[in-house]
């Protein structure tokens, strides 16, 4: 009877060992786009797998919806960064930053072709198009308008309208004369003729690193060996990135497979050189994108570097 008890004992530790194992983190993102390219190849790869850990990705309607489904618990970790992180600690909610998809925003500001814009100064009395009022894409916008001399509330119209194909359908219409814009919407609207470029984002601006995930120290603490091996897949899917074009290609076709192949890979090539090399967090761009967000009233102060990154995914360990 005893013998019988202690394999019982065994087969029971080895069962809540196994379900411990099988759940799974969860990571959401606000949209699909190429930004997220290092979690479709861990993806794809098996690299999450590889790394011991069991990922289920969520992509949700925006960041409004990503955002609540991590203050709820919902999700682990999340796709967002400075200002967002800012202003979720400024309401004493536990985030930090813990890998750098991108090293900087590759997004860009273009206006329609046909009103000939050389500039931004050119779109004072003009409405430029932006996903939703406080978004990377609004914050960015105002940011560059503010650049050029303008007053983003007095000289320009920001308009949210959605996501990529909406902010196209804006500018097609005529309803949005620029619009602030990320891949693949961006070389789709320049490939296509009725945009160019006004501001190449990521060559004017080290800062805002686009679509960096962030997760709670608690999460951290309590499950550190599935963060850790959540970042070692997705850095060696960064290496992926830049040693394997023509795989990273061959993902993306089959990740966004309505999209026109020509298109995808002008957008990765565009790309490339702007996602990180190692999914960490300069200290100087963490810096900058804070002052940016605070001397802009978009978040209330900074912190400091060690406070807000993951010690590892700040830059030297």
């Amino acid at each position: 009877m005893r013998r019988l008890m202690t394999i019982a004992g065994a087969v029971l530790a080895a069962l809540a060992c196994h379900a411990a194992q099988a759940e799974s983190v969860k990571i959401a993102l606000p949209v699909a786009s190429l930004e997220s390219m290092p979690i479709y190849i861990s993806q794809a790869n098996g690299l999450f797998k590889k790394h011991n850990v069991d990922v289920d990705v969520i992509t949700s309607r925006g960041g409004g919806e990503a955002m609540k489904a991590f203050i709820s618990g919902d999700v682990q970790i999340v796709a967002t960064g400075f200002p967002e992180v800012g202003l979720m600690r400024a309401r004493n909610v536990d985030v930090e930053l813990v890998f750098a998809q991108t090293s900087r925003v590759p997004f860009a500001m273009i206006g329609r072709k046909d009103l000939d814009l050389k500039s931004v100064a050119d779109l004072k009395g003009k409405t430029i198009a932006v996903t939703s009022p406080g978004s990377l894409t609004a914050n960015l916008a105002r940011y560059f308008v503010k650049e050029a001399g303008l007053d983003p509330d007095k000289d320009v119209s920001l308009v949210s309208v959605g996501g990529g194909g909406e902010i196209l359908g804006a500018l097609k219409s005529g309803k949005a004369d620029a619009a602030m814009l990320f891949e693949p919407f961006v070389t789709i609207a320049i490939q296509q003729g009725f945009a160019t470029m006004l501001v190449d984002v990521p060559a004017k601006l080290d800062a805002f690193s686009s679509s960096p995930l962030s997760a709670s120290k608690a999460f951290l603490e309590k499950s550190g060996a599935d963060a850790r091996g959540v970042f070692d897949a997705l850095a060696e899917a960064l290496t992926f990135i830049h040693s394997n074009p023509s795989g990273t290609f061959d993902i993306a076709k089959r990740t966004f497979q309505n999209a026109d192949p020509a298109v995808l890979s002008a957008a990765l090539a565009r790309m490339n050189r702007w996602y990180s090399t190692d999914g960490k967090f300069t200290r100087g761009n963490v810096e900058r994108t804070q002052k940016i967000s605070v001397d802009m009233k978009i978040m209330p102060q900074a912190y400091p570097y060690e406070d807000v990154v993951a010690p590892f995914a700040r830059e030297g360990k």
